[in-house]
């Protein structure tokens, strides 16, 4: 359905939950899922702050979950819709990340044009591939996504900072961001995740990093977003308040106590050791590759 955000009388509060018809069973499944909305909201503007990444890797499994139980949902587009609405919910907690790196003035704009091209090709391929693959093989994808960046994490975990930095040839930098592109929009996540540990690589100061990361989040969330709307938008049996694959109920219920809380996830870095809340976001991590991986049959 086109239409993005169609007129209620019953007004904001059923856009940003959902159904549109009012009954008793519908009040206590919209209050449900808007309080899944929230707190995975809440959980991904934390990882966000914390980690310096987006959230879509916290955004994808809580939207699966909660699509998977909503009775109004195609179940065999389930992850596409995850997917999209991911990438939506990008576009909003990404922005305020880039202002405060903007106002700094840190960000490296000779190293985001070295990335975006790639990024940009890549993220437009892996959304076009999302709409051609099951609900199925895009869960086992994203459930061994999440087993590599947990690995990768705990690989990482010790490792120091080393200047200066450097980038592989053009070519082969190109590929590796048109790869992180492709699955970024593949599976509907920021990026952050392998850029991340890419720029790391290419030995960049770490506390360079997490502006370009921000960047490349929004760029993948842009052009991701706008191809999950064009290749859903003839789709057959999506909900009240979709645009193609991005249902916007669960993109503003989720984008704003993200925005919220990204500031203090970043705060908490100074309280609590940021290596202890590394280990508690792995094992997130691993949980839900897990459930993705093996446990699926329960969704």
């Amino acid at each position: 359905m086109w239409e993005l955000l169609p007129r209620d009388d019953k007004g904001f509060f059923l856009i940003i939950l959902g159904d549109p018809f009012i009954t008793s069973v519908n009040i206590v499944e919209m209050l449900l899922h808007g309080s899944l909305y929230i707190v995975a909201g809440i959980i991904a503007g934390l990882v966000s702050g914390v980690m310096g990444i987006g959230g879509g890797i916290v955004v994808v499994p809580a939207l699966a979950f909660i699509f998977n139980h909503k009775a109004n949902f195609p179940h065999e587009l389930v992850m596409q819709m995850a997917a999209g609405t991911s990438l939506a919910v990008m576009l909003f907690t990404s922005q305020s990340s880039i202002r405060t790196h903007y106002k700094q003035g840190v960000i490296l704009w000779s190293v985001y044009r070295r990335l975006w091209p790639g990024i940009v090709m890549g993220a437009i391929s892996g959304a076009l591939i999302s709409h051609k693959l099951s609900t199925f093989w895009l869960r086992m994808l994203f459930g061994f996504f999440l087993l590599f960046v947990s690995i990768k994490m705990l690989a990482d975990m010790n490792k120091k900072e080393i200047k200066p930095y450097h980038f592989p040839p053009a070519w082969i930098n190109g590929l590796i961001n048109f790869v992180i592109g492709g699955i970024a929009g593949l599976l509907g996540v920021g990026g952050g995740a392998l850029t991340v540990p890419y720029l790391s690589y290419c030995n960049l100061d770490i506390k360079k990093i997490a502006p370009i990361s921000a960047l490349s989040t929004l760029t993948v969330a842009a052009v991701g977003t706008v191809v999950f709307i064009i290749t859903g938008a003839n789709e057959p049996g999506l909900p009240m308040y979709s645009s193609g694959f991005v249902y916007w109920p669960a993109v503003l219920g989720i984008a704003i106590p993200s925005s919220f809380f990204a500031p203090l996830g970043a705060k908490l870095t100074y309280i609590i050791p940021v290596k202890q809340l590394k280990y508690g976001f792995i094992a997130l991590l691993i949980a839900t590759a897990i459930d993705l991986l093996i446990l699926r049959g329960l969704f």
